[in-house]
């Protein structure tokens, strides 16, 4: 999947354009999200960098909202080191049923893609 990239960003709302894909009937018509995102670290200079994934889960959670009307609960792992190429999953939950989020690092500081799946 390819995020799309605006020349123009200051004239267009803060909401990436991303593709539209159907996802499980427990998200009624489906639940899209494929974006980027600049999380924030936490931890010391001294130690692994832990990713926020709090921010995350809460990222999804608006995309799912914004572009399908649906209250999600997600849950993403805590402790995630940011490491380039690292992928894990996150879980959306909504009134009968769940769906997958595959989330990749996009580098060492913070920055991520998710995708339902």
């Amino acid at each position: 999947m390819q995020l799309l990239y605006d020349p123009n960003p200051s004239m267009r709302a803060e909401r990436p354009a991303v593709p539209r894909r159907r996802v499980g009937r427990s998200l009624g018509a489906g639940l899209l999200a494929a974006a980027s995102l600049a999380v924030t670290a936490c931890g010391s200079s001294g130690s692994p960098t832990i990713l926020n994934t709090e921010k995350i889960e809460r990222a999804i959670e608006h995309s799912s909202l914004a572009q399908r009307g649906i209250h999600a609960q997600v849950s993403c792992p805590s402790g995630v080191h940011q490491k380039r190429g690292f992928v894990f999953s996150c879980t959306a939950v909504v009134k009968g049923g769940s769906t997958r989020f595959v989330v990749t690092e996009l580098d060492g500081s913070g920055h991520v893609h998710y995708e339902a799946r």
